[in-house]
């Protein structure tokens, strides 16, 4: 009952603020038509006009040396953010402010002469809440995985190698597909899941050190990939709010081999359409038992896909398939399984300052057993995902608003979560974020964690 009334809750508010975007625009117009660096400007222009005469006479002949007195390194740039998160339904010691987090991020780019780039990043950051209300109150792996960490990101050098030839060496994001929710040809960087549902995908993806080249031939581009670091996605710790399961998760097993993909695409007048071939490590994996030890392995699978995407007027639509060779389950041994996804969806951007998405993926196991229905997470032969996203922009654009659900299930009824938050532009490279997520029982798995609703706002400063 929470879930629907949140929804129609969150509807009313985005109708209502889009119904009167237009108003509100007219009726800030007196404020907004005039920015501050006019507002300066013109408090200057009065104040040089009153101190006409002083200055002229102050300066005349005199060469005035000024200071300058910024200070800035060549091609760095950061960002510090305070987080809080306010935990509407948990117990101890997860309950109320469950998270102060206090995070700090650095980028360094370099252009060199010859038009080669080097980029770097890095992130830091520190929970200051599990000291606060005690480390003893937690698991250890809880406070290994969140109360702090300092982790680099990206680290590339890119460039051109003749006219028709580029490459890009180092840990970097690759996406395939066009999707911003759900993953269907997005095989090649795992993701950050600890805290799932409280940001976006682009936000979760993990770099990996890859070897990448492009080579351009008329509108098509060819792209083959050497991933040379095995990277798995990060899952919530065991005793976190998102682990209800009562003994940890077994370790993933370590690789340093290597790994191939390529994709084939081309970019035409109101279409484009890429193919994808991959021979990588399963993200997902499953576990080996062993005596009193278990550990998660990820064996090489095979993926063939395909993405195509449409523009018609306001409309993108937007397709992705993949099949996936070579995948194993906890649960049946050493036989190997076959996947089919399949996306449809589109995006409308019909509305002023507006944009609408859904997304439904349908995923078929092939050559289905019974047995994965026993998986820590059952499987069912069919599977379906919807997602559905409406974002708008106010005031010039310094306010968005956003809604996102997310289900599981052909009736929308296998658990989810859903998301409402609000982006505000305080002043020139201060922002805040405001939000509320609502996670949606359904299944055993979202059962468990669907009384970690919560409410979270930050405020971030980019240098």
């Amino acid at each position: 009952m929470y879930s629907i009334r949140f929804s129609v809750f969150t509807a009313i508010v985005l109708l209502s603020l889009g119904g009167h975007a237009n108003e509100l625009d007219e009726a800030l117009s007196g404020f907004d038509d005039t920015p501050f660096d006019s507002m300066d400007e013109k408090e200057n222009t009065d104040e040089d006009a009153l101190l006409d005469g002083f200055d002229d006479t102050s300066t005349a002949g005199i060469e005035m040396e000024v200071e300058d007195t910024t200070y800035s390194l060549p091609g760095v740039t950061g960002k510090l953010t305070q987080q809080a998160v306010y935990s509407l339904y948990t117990d101890k010691p997860h309950d109320n402010i469950s998270s102060f987090k206090s995070s700090f991020q650095l980028d360094y780019e370099h252009k060199f002469e010859n038009g080669f780039k080097f980029k770097t990043n890095a992130k830091a950051y520190y929970d200051a809440m599990y000291d606060i209300r005690g480390s003893d109150k937690f698991s250890q792996d809880e406070l290994n995985e969140l109360r702090s960490e300092v982790e680099l990101f990206d680290a590339y050098i890119q460039g051109t190698i003749t006219d028709n030839f580029d490459m890009k060496l180092g840990r970097q994001v690759v996406v395939w597909g066009r999707s911003d929710t759900i993953r269907v040809t997005d095989i090649l960087n795992p993701l950050d899941n600890r805290r799932p549902g409280m940001v976006d995908i682009e936000n979760l993806r993990l770099p990996v050190s890859m070897a990448k080249f492009d080579y351009f031939i008329g509108d098509w581009r060819v792209t083959p990939i050497a991933i040379l670091e095995q990277r798995f996605t990060k899952r919530p710790p065991f005793g976190s709010v998102f682990y209800p399961a009562p003994l940890p998760a077994p370790d993933d097993k370590e690789y340093s081999d290597v790994s191939y993909a390529l994709s084939v695409g081309g970019e035409f007048t109101g279409w484009d359409i890429n193919f994808y071939a991959a021979r990588i490590r399963d993200d997902e994996g499953y576990i080996v038992s062993s005596g009193q030890t278990s550990i998660i392995e990820h064996d090489k699978i095979n993926m063939f896909g395909t993405a195509l995407n449409v523009l018609h007027g306001s409309w993108l639509l937007k397709t992705e398939f993949a099949y996936f060779d070579g995948l194993k389950y906890s649960t049946t041994g050493e036989e190997e399984f076959t996947r089919r996804d399949l996306l449809l969806g589109f995006e409308y951007k019909g509305i002023a300052d507006t944009m609408i998405s859904y997304d439904l993926v349908h995923k078929d196991i092939g050559e289905y057993d019974q047995r994965v229905m026993k998986e820590l997470n059952p499987l069912n032969k069919h599977s379906y995902q919807h997602a559905f996203r409406i974002s708008s922009d106010f005031m010039h654009a310094t306010l968005t608003a956003n809604y996102l659900i997310f289900m599981n299930g052909e009736k929308f009824d296998e658990g989810g979560f859903q998301r409402a938050w609000i982006k505000y532009e305080l002043g020139e490279g201060i922002n805040t974020n405001i939000g509320a997520v609502d996670y949606i029982g359904g299944t055993l798995s979202f059962d468990a964690i669907k009384d970690n609703d919560m409410l979270f706002v930050d405020i971030s400063y980019s240098f």
